[in-house]
């Protein structure tokens, strides 16, 4: 794919023909041959009227532009512009698409479906066969190899869930795989396992791996506890780094039975630090009320029923 900045265009050969728009121009302007002058009497009729419409002899420089503006418009419309275009995934034999699948980025949820959607029409376009696998949900047996578009079809059901994944059900499953080769996209959620090592290990010997990592920061609540009168609430983040402040939320039942958020306390992450801690006092029949804590503006996944 052709480039310029970042702008691609998928048929470039297409923009040659803008190299054509100066003789267009000179075309256009052109001016046909003066017209013969023949005597013809009925002409004594038509002496004395006067004609209130005047035309050109030449078209405005300004009509000449827009119509060249119009025409180069349509050219870069046929090369098929893509703005920040994508690098195809290299390969032409099967791809697989792997992802984690956990709470962590459930918030990002959207956004990674949406690049599993774009990674299948390549296939698809390509004419690869494709697997589409949730570490948090495997499949049974060996890989699950079709037409990519048959995947585009069930990504509506691939949601993230709320626990991790499982490394022993993970080894099991990696051991039922054959040695067929494949290509692997993977989607991370950016926690650290320790089994991660070894299973980007197996996918590199099978084929190219690309591992994609939202730059989103990760963080996740720990169970509430109680210690002397108070609520004991503990975030911790994946990357530490810089301060960071974000919010916690309870939610809870109204006198009237709504559901609504009913407290809402602050808690800061120091400089380097991978845990915070915030104490939050309530009143018992406030407390009481509370079914649920949330990080603020931060989509998780969604508990089993």
């Amino acid at each position: 794919m052709f480039t310029i900045g970042s702008l691609g265009f998928v048929t470039p050969l297409l923009l040659i023909a803008l190299a054509a728009l100066p003789i267009l121009w000179l075309l256009l302007r052109a001016v046909p041959p003066a017209p013969i002058k023949r005597m013809f009497p009925a002409v004594a009729l038509l002496l004395g009227l006067d004609d209130d419409e005047n035309e050109t002899d030449k078209t405005p420089w300004w009509l000449l532009l827009l119509r060249m503006a119009a025409i180069g418009a349509l050219i870069i419309g046929f090369a098929g512009p893509v703005l920040n275009p994508q690098d195809k995934t290299p390969g032409s034999g099967p791809l697989l698409v792997v992802v984690d699948g956990t709470w962590a980025y459930a918030r990002d949820w959207k956004r990674r479906v949406d690049r599993v959607d774009a990674l299948l029409a390549e296939a698809s376009r390509d004419g690869r066969t494709a697997a589409v696998v949730a570490l948090t949900d495997l499949p049974q047996g060996d890989l699950p190899f079709q037409a990519a578009n048959l995947w585009a079809d069930r990504l509506p059901s691939l949601v993230p869930n709320p626990w991790s994944p499982d490394p022993v059900a993970i080894q099991t499953w990696w051991d039922g795989i054959d040695d067929t080769g494949f290509d692997t996209f993977w989607l991370s959620d950016g926690v650290s396992y320790n089994w991660r090592e070894e299973v980007l290990e197996g996918f590199e010997a099978r084929g190219v791996v690309t591992v994609f990592e939202s730059p989103r920061p990760v963080y996740g609540l720990r169970p509430a506890t109680f210690e002397d009168g108070a609520i004991v609430l503990t975030a911790d983040r994946a990357v530490t780094g810089d301060p960071a402040d974000i919010a916690i939320e309870a939610h809870g039942l109204d006198p009237s039975g709504v559901p609504r958020v009913l407290a809402r306390t602050p808690l800061s992450f120091g400089g380097g630090d991978a845990t915070a801690e915030v104490k939050l006092s309530l009143p018992p029949e406030l407390r009481n009320r509370i079914t649920r804590f949330e990080l603020e503006g931060i989509r998780s996944a969604e508990p089993l029923a």
